[in-house]
């Protein structure tokens, strides 16, 4: 019984950071910081093989504004160690997100 106000205020956090969060300025961002190696809009293809273009990130079932801000602030080693700033990885995972429905 205590997992449902567990959950409910995740979605309740998640929604808030996403309210504050631009989505516009992430797709620029993503154009100058990641547009290297990821294909960063809909029908491109990614510059680096292996890099998962955006819109097939945002399409997978699992992914979730929560999610890339968590994968965005953690190093990768298939990354470059791009420090990005907190507003600017919202922005980002933002902008992801947002591709969800432009499939």
């Amino acid at each position: 019984m205590m997992k449902l106000p567990l959950i409910a205020a995740l979605i309740v956090i998640e929604a808030a950071g996403a309210a504050r969060a631009d989505a516009s300025k992430g797709a620029m961002l993503a154009a100058q910081l990641c547009a290297t190696c990821h294909a960063v809009q809909p029908g491109q293809a990614s510059p680096k093989a292996g890099a998962p273009p955006f819109p097939s990130v945002a399409a997978d079932p699992s992914i979730t504004i929560f999610s890339l801000r968590a994968f965005l602030r953690t190093p990768h080693w298939t990354m470059p160690n791009i420090m990005l700033k907190p507003d600017d990885i919202d922005d980002i995972a933002s902008y992801i997100v947002s591709l969800k429905t432009k499939q």
